[in-house]
């Protein structure tokens, strides 16, 4: 039995005894304890009072820069139609050779400024309204965890945490947002070991884990940038599929080849 089909058949069991009391209105107080439940109910109908939703808010993303405005929004959406398409048919096989591990999905760029995090979440969202596929944004730029920092996760357990003390369940440090089919991994407390943390066999399994615990699932790293730190070329090894980031007219010919 579901937890909320024990809660409903609990609601009726109490309705049952109070109907009896004459003038007892009792509807509108179940309906709310059965809203409060299904509040918290996961994508496996489990309830984790512990796990709180994290809130998309499209306007202080759009202020800092990681949102067009709104008056470009139907021709950034088309934009991003067109890049995930590829990349969700080679992750799973349609119409299109399968990459192994193709649902993981690095974005980076060559330096700093170029509008990877930008890229990683207006990807993320595009990916997310797939029917067939549910998204994990992980926040691997664990130096500058911008994208923990936005959906205000950067004070909860995240990936560097899981991988120094391994006393954290993974799935249940994935934080569900309030954009449906999108949740996100945050990047954890800093550390001056990421690099090696990051280079561990700890990581290996838990890449493993995350693309292969759910069959429609597609997990976007927002990583650092690949000149810049040693995390990305880690990251770079363990990803099926790497989306780079260039900012045009502006990033120097020989950066994007080196």
């Amino acid at each position: 039995m579901s937890k909320i089909q024990e809660a409903l058949r609990k609601i009726q069991g109490s309705r049952t005894s109070r109907e009896g009391e004459a003038g007892k209105d009792v509807d509108a107080e179940d309906t709310t304890v059965v809203a409060r439940l299904v509040d918290h109910v996961a994508d496996d109908d489990t309830i984790d009072t512990n796990k709180h939703i994290l809130h998309l808010d499209q306007e202080a993303l759009r202020d800092a820069g990681l949102m067009a405005p709104e008056y470009h929004a139907e021709l950034l959406a088309n934009q991003y139609r067109d890049i995930k398409r590829p990349l969700i048919a080679h992750a799973f096989g349609k119409r299109a050779t399968r990459v192994e591990r193709g649902n993981l999905i690095m974005v980076t760029s060559a330096i700093a400024g170029e509008g990877k995090t930008f890229t990683s979440i207006n990807l993320a969202l595009s990916m997310a309204r797939e029917r067939d596929h549910s998204v994990l944004l992980v926040d691997a730029d664990v130096a500058k965890p911008h994208i923990s920092q936005m959906f205000a996760a950067n004070h909860e357990p995240g990936l560097l945490d899981i991988l120094e003390h391994g006393d954290h369940d993974l799935e249940s440090t994935i934080l569900p947002t309030d954009a449906e089919g999108l949740s996100v991994l945050p990047a954890g407390k800093p550390r001056a070991s990421a690099a090696e943390l990051l280079a561990s066999d700890a990581m290996e399994r838990i890449v493993t884990q995350l693309s292969t615990t759910s069959s429609g699932r597609i997990v976007i790293f927002d990583s650092p940038p690949l000149l810049q730190t040693s995390e990305a070329k880690i990251l770079a090894r363990l990803s099926g599929q790497i989306a780079m980031v260039v900012r045009a007219e502006r990033t120097p010919r020989d950066v994007v080849e080196a």
